[in-house]
């Protein structure tokens, strides 16, 4: 039935019993067929096995169990015996596969315990809580730029009451084969004078078997009690049932998984489905903080960091979890660089497959990362105008946000020339002094190695030269991880529990009542595009970066060669050359015959990469005629193979958010400004624009600043909304007057940080959508706030009126700092503070109208500036508006219960 880890178990345990699906589902087949083989012997005397004579002899020997008749006594009680143990197992394993699944779930009415004068809305509450419950849904992992839909996780049942008179029968029933699994019920609570008022003791009781839990959760309103009541009974469930199998909590199996955590990656997965990486982001960060060592949440916080024009961060990330598969980060560079490993560590995979090969997407995500060396490279080493901002003496000074970029560069390089040397050994001998004792020991080459790329990876001095090496480099050592990774992911293939997912998965589709999800090993990425990447797509960027590195130095000559530097993978087999763009069809059509899904989407995407990276050697200003038609040739196959992966629709790819092809994806830069493109993407994606406009394609840095002008904008929005209907509340108290004040000093100083910042700042812009969602959820939440990332609109804007439009905005809101918003908002919180000591308990009327009109106006006023064009009447008007908040007064000794406007 059950399963509870003893009392020494080290790790934190699930409150709830773990089914034993398994042991009792054996238990129940070997007593019925130990009753079907004794039934068999007590139903004749003959061993006959004709096929018509089979099932009357065994329910002869039943018969015989009963009677008595035929058969000794010692025959006929160890057949009862049998038949009643082989019952208890089969209803003990019915109930385990119903708890496991999980069977259908119960939620009962909510019952309300606040004795509040008013009575709370019992019903809607409750219709809530199953609404929430009946559309729990859980993400799986992804490595490429996908959302694949969410799975359903719990089905719910309606109000059953099994103690109602006349239900005996249906009751004796139920006990046989049980109907419901789990059961949720709830008594509501308030407290006074808190943060987090609303509370539900929520009870979750396992039906099947024994076994229940409870808790208490608060909220800020019912609301978002009810929020959290819902994910602790999903965190609950989900580590005893089938859904916590699946990555990326199978590891939480039979143990105590937080909510917090739960809800944090299933927001993370929801904000980035809906292009909202900022606060993706944060949510990434806060689920990490609770699993750190989980690689797939660190896989999908790189990806949405990538996403947001963070390589150097993404590249961090997926450096550091390199080793999460048990491995050493010595022993993980060892497994890299040397040809002959030891056997044990070289079939870890084919052994434990499910083990060692989470880590799989995330070395296929580090291999892309740094296969885009053009990206990397200007990610790396930014333009001197943007490592700073403007300080007040108007000097460069450095933000928040580039310092903690240096400090995660810096550390960072140590890590990629501990782990990437052997790509940079023909660099440092050449660079190196002629008579270098140190080239002569394999050590020394080491060491000269590990510098030279060391030093060069310094953002600080280094020529451009140094920088197309450094890009060679980081091209090797991605050849070199995907050829390790697909050495490593054929092993895991190929592993005998594999295969056995796969007969699981071969039995359900026959069966018709086995509707179950899949519970085997996840495939991040498949076999064929993975053998296209290392093949095809590795060696052309790497030809690619060659062709652009300045010509080798003389250095010096004989230098040994260290054990590792000899299993370069990417310096064996044929090369591709950069300049015969028809090498690319065969090992495409090679890689092709593979394959063994035809609607596989991924394997068409990546052929069309591969064709777009091609074309970057073929510049407009230098194309003769036979180049203009081998580009024309490129483009074509190109868009032709995305054509193929829009058709398997099925597979997913309609889920992958159009701005990554768009705008995001590196290998498409030079294919976006071709005009077949642009009739692809109107043809995929209808409302894209006229068929007769070419499509702008601007980077992402110049998306994000079109996004930060939308953002603001929308964001004053709300905040004026909010500010209007406050204006209508009458007369308030000051300690809620207080709550509005303290959350618009928050909502200036974000917008203010925001607006003074650089489109990489998504701290800044998480802080600002907080702080307005904070002043007041429901506003944002009927405003649609905040809106999406990277749409159609930021790539039709003006990149550079946007730019001088938020430095004007940053510039006004710097003067007159004693008269502004914020100012004035911390003077009133002062004052208001020194009302409530005099006794003071309430603002009129009509002073809280005046005071909510002028914030509505700085608000109106902010967003119409944002809104037009460089307009001096709206600059003069903004001005007013914001620099014109009434001051304070507050005179005690004529009336203590009068505040002056």
């Amino acid at each position: 039935m059950g399963k509870r880890p003893g009392k020494l178990s080290r790790t934190p345990t699930s409150p709830l019993l773990v089914p034993r699906v398994v042991a009792w589902g054996s238990a129940a087949a070997v007593l019925v067929l130990a009753v079907a083989v004794l039934a068999w012997r007590a139903g004749g005397h003959t061993w006959s096995v004709a096929l018509g004579r089979v099932l009357p002899r065994l329910f002869n020997g039943l018969a015989a169990f009963l009677s008595g008749s035929g058969i000794s006594p010692g025959l006929r009680l160890a057949g009862l015996l049998l038949v009643v143990l082989a019952l208890y197992a089969y209803w003990r394993a019915t109930r385990s596969l119903l708890g496991y699944r999980p069977g259908p779930v119960q939620v009962q009415q909510l019952v309300d315990a606040t004795a509040h004068r008013k009575p709370l809305p019992v019903d809607d509450l409750t219709s809530r809580l199953r609404m929430q419950l009946s559309e729990s849904s859980l993400y799986p992992p992804t490595t490429v730029p996908t959302e694949a839909p969410p799975t359903g996780f719990l089905d719910l049942l309606g109000d059953v009451d099994l103690a109602k008179p006349g239900t005996t029968i249906p009751r004796l029933l139920s006990r046989l084969r049980p109907k419901l699994a789990y059961r949720v019920g709830g008594v509501l609570q308030l407290r006074e004078h808190r943060t987090e008022p609303c509370g539900i003791t929520v009870t979750l009781t396992a039906y099947v078997f024994s076994g229940a839990r409870a808790t208490t959760v608060w909220g800020r309103d019912w609301e978002h009690a009810v929020c959290r009541a819902a994910y602790w009974v999903e965190a609950s469930l989900l580590p005893v049932t089938r859904a916590g199998r699946r990555p990326p909590w199978h590891a939480w199996w039979a143990r105590e998984l937080p909510p917090e955590l739960l809800r944090s990656y299933q927001e993370a997965k929801a904000l980035s489905a809906g292009q909202r990486y900022d606060q993706a982001l944060e949510r990434y960060r806060d689920a990490l903080r609770f699993d750190p060592q989980n690689p797939y949440i660190r896989a999908e916080f790189a990806g949405a960091q990538e996403k947001l024009g963070l390589q150097v961060e993404a590249l961090d990330t997926c450096q550091r979890s390199l080793a999460l598969d048990g491995q050493t980060a010595d022993a993980y560079n060892d497994r890299l660089w040397v040809r002959r490993r030891p056997v044990p560590r070289r079939f870890r995979y084919l052994r434990l497959p499910r083990k060692y090969g989470e880590t799989l997407g995330l070395r296929y995500r580090n291999a892309i990362l740094l296969g885009t060396g053009d990206q990397l490279m200007r990610a790396w080493y930014p333009k001197k105008d943007e490592q700073g901002r403007q300080g007040k003496d108007g000097q460069k000074e450095e933000s928040p946000r580039a310092e903690e970029q240096r400090r995660t560069r810096n550390g960072l390089r140590l890590l990629l020339a501990a782990r990437y040397w052997p790509a940079a050994v023909d660099f440092a001998v050449a660079a190196a002094v002629p008579g270098d004792t140190r080239l002569y020991s394999k050590r020394g080459v080491e060491e000269a190695a590990r510098t030279w790329l060391t030093e060069r990876l310094a953002s600080e001095n280094v020529t451009d030269d140094d920088q197309r090496r450094v890009r060679v480099v980081f091209q090797r050592a991605a050849a070199q991880e995907l050829y390790r990774l697909a050495e490593d992911d054929l092993y895991a293939r190929l592993s005998p529990m594999t295969w056995w997912y796969g007969i699981q998965r071969a039995l359900r589709r026959i069966w018709p009542p086995a509707y179950v999800q899949d519970g085997g090993p996840l495939r991040l990425f498949s076999r064929v595009a993975l053998v296209i990447t290392r093949d095809v797509w590795a060696p052309l960027r790497l030809a690619w970066a060659l062709s652009e590195m300045p010509p080798m130095l003389d250095g010096a000559g004989y230098h040994a060669e260290p054990a590792r530097w000899r299993g370069r993978a990417y310096g064996r087999g044929h090369a591709l050359s950069w300049q015969a763009p028809a090498e690319l069809d065969a090992p495409i059509r090679r890689a092709m015959r593979r394959r063994t899904s035809p609607r596989e989407w991924q394997d068409h995407y990546i052929c069309a990469c591969v064709y777009a990276v091609a074309m970057n050697q073929y510049p407009s200003e230098h194309r003769d005629g036979i180049q203009n038609e081998r580009y024309r040739r490129l483009a074509e196959k190109a868009v032709d193979q995305l054509e193929k992966a829009v058709l398997r629709a099925e597979s997913g790819f309609t889920t992958m958010g159009r701005s990554w092809m768009r705008f995001e994806d590196p290998d498409l830069v030079r294919l976006r400004a071709d005009p077949r493109f642009g009739d692809f993407v109107r043809s995929a994606y209808p409302g894209t624009g006229a068929m007769g406009d070419r499509l702008p394609c601007p980077p992402v840095a110049c998306l994000l600043e079109g996004y930060t002008r939308r953002l603001l904008r929308d964001a004053a929005l709300v905040m004026e909304l909010n500010w209007r209907e406050r204006a209508g509340n009458g007369s308030t108290a000051v300690d809620t007057l207080k709550c509005w004040l303290r959350a618009e000093e928050r909502a200036w100083d974000a917008f203010r940080a925001v607006v003074g910042g650089r489109p990489s700042d998504w701290a800044d812009r998480a802080t600002l959508i907080a702080a307005v969602q904070e002043s007041d959820p429901a506003a944002a939440r009927r405003s649609d706030f905040p809106p999406g990332m990277l749409q159609e609109s930021d790539a039709q804007s003006d990149h550079t009126c946007t730019v001088n439009l938020l430095q004007s905005v940053a510039a006004e809101l710097r003067k007159g700092m004693s008269t502004s918003a914020p100012t004035r908002s911390r003077a009133w919180c002062a004052i208001l503070d020194d009302a409530l000591a005099s006794g003071v308990a309430k603002l009129p009327a009509p002073q809280v109208r005046a005071l909510c009109s002028q914030y509505a106006a700085a608000w109106l006023r902010l967003g119409a500036r944002l809104a037009a064009e460089q307009d001096e009447t709206v600059e003069v008007k903004f001005r007013g508006a914001v620099h014109s908040i009434a001051e304070p007064r507050h005179d005690t000794r004529r009336s203590p219960e009068v505040l002056w406007i």
